[in-house]
């Protein structure tokens, strides 16, 4: 209409005419001719090798999700922390030790808690047990009349026995003649009393130092074969342990701490060597030949009498019985030269006073203890310490006796023995 009226020529150019696009579409073209030899060269690869274009955008799309993925994560990250607050730091090891936390450990790679019949072949055990039996032979009589004289004793605890005049449990017939005398005298009831250890175990700690070596470690094999024995044909269960170190003055743990620069305060610097001479369910017939490795040449070495207290009782711990009884055979205090040398004097003798402190304070374990030739009555509440190694028998057979006595009074003459000799 602006064009017929004659006022065309004043408008100017319309921009949207197709004419100008094509004309800079043109321009663009001719601005930058690279671009174009550019896509002519990318249709004419993705012609040639189609398979090869598809692998690259599979390439291309898996790399842009993985990113995508980990800024995600990144996010997600840095949304759980809280503004202003750095990561958590790992917790710290637990202790070393329930008793003392201060009770330090230099390290525990080294440390070993072996089967006695993995420390020597079947023909080896045989043969130290038959010197064992040999060296012990003039004992025998004396041993076995101890015995005898502990079955008696814990047969005539298993004899059943009565409560009388009960409300409920099993009908006396004995006294069914009052009633028949007397219809209005109340039926007289019965009921089995238990016997005091009939779910029971008892665990023999020995000290395999070498200053057990010679008489006194082969009469404590004895002593503890033959109670092994004894409790066994009375239904109780035993369980015998002994603890020593692999190597004198420290082993591979002391050599570490050396290559390491020798650090301040390291602990107990030693390797630990845990046996297990019979376990509480193995019956004894299989497991006789293993009291003949305290004989082995070379395997008392040095003794950490705290962290094997502490071992045996985790052990008893985890067994099922309502009653548990330890009875610890050593002659002298803890003695670790390795340890002893780079940390306090008392350092291992404090813990093993904790750790009885500990055992005798939860009360789960009735704890005992045999010293030989050495007072450990100063660590033990109830303690017996012997001046002659033959007397190991006769102590060891009078303190569990006065465990399982029935009377109050026996019992605490008994216990209450502070030394024997």
């Amino acid at each position: 209409m602006i064009a017929d009226l004659g006022y065309g020529d004043q408008l100017g150019d319309d921009p949207d005419r197709p004419e100008d696009e094509s004309g800079d579409e043109a321009e663009e073209d001719q601005d930058s001719p690279d671009s174009s030899g550019e896509e002519d060269q990318e249709s004419e690869d993705s012609e040639a090798s189609p398979e090869q274009s598809q692998d690259e955008q599979q390439d291309q799309s898996q790399a842009q999700v993985t990113m995508e993925d980990s800024a995600d994560m990144e996010q997600g990250d840095e949304a759980e922390l809280p503004e202003g607050e750095a990561p958590l730091e790992p917790p710290p090891p637990a202790p070393h030790s329930d008793a003392d936390p201060n009770y330090a450990v230099y390290t525990t790679d080294f440390d070993e808690e072996v089967r006695a019949e993995d420390l020597a072949e079947p023909a080896e055990l045989e043969r130290l047990r038959a010197y064992l039996d040999q060296q012990l032979e003039p004992l025998k009589g004396a041993v076995s009349r101890l015995a005898n004289k502990l079955q008696r004793r814990l047969q005539a605890q298993q004899n059943r026995s009565w409560l009388f005049d009960l409300e409920e449990g099993i009908l006396d017939a004995g006294r069914l003649a009052r009633v028949v005398a007397n219809p209005t005298t109340p039926l007289s009831f019965k009921q089995e009393k238990d016997t005091e250890f009939r779910d029971t175990m008892v665990t023999l700690l020995l000290d395999n130092s070498g200053s057990m070596r010679g008489r006194p470690i082969s009469i404590a094999a004895i002593c503890a074969d033959v109670l092994a024995r004894t409790l066994e044909r009375s239904q109780v269960k035993v369980e015998i342990l002994g603890f020593t170190t692999r190597a004198w003055k420290g082993g591979q743990a002391r050599e570490r701490w050396l290559a390491q620069g020798r650090p301040q305060a390291p602990g107990r610097l030693n390797d630990l060597r845990h046996i297990i001479y019979k376990s509480a369910d193995a019956p004894w017939r299989r497991v006789r030949p293993n009291l003949g490795l305290m004989m082995k040449e070379g395997l008392l070495k040095e003794n950490i009498d705290g962290e094997a207290l502490e071992w045996a009782h985790r052990r008893m711990m985890a067994r099922p019985e309502a009653r548990k009884i330890m009875m610890v055979i050593s002659d002298g205090a803890p003695v670790d030269d390795s340890t002893l040398s780079v940390n306090p004097a008392s350092y291992l003798e404090k813990h093993l006073r904790d750790v009885i402190a500990m055992v005798e304070r939860l009360k789960r374990v009735e704890l005992i203890a045999i010293g030989i030739g050495h007072d450990v009555t100063r660590y033990y509440q109830r303690a017996v310490t012997i001046t002659d190694v033959e007397q190991l028998a006769g102590a060891m057979t009078e303190q569990l006796a006065g465990l399982f006595d029935s009377d109050p009074r026996m019992r605490a003459r008994v216990l209450g023995m502070r030394r024997v000799g």
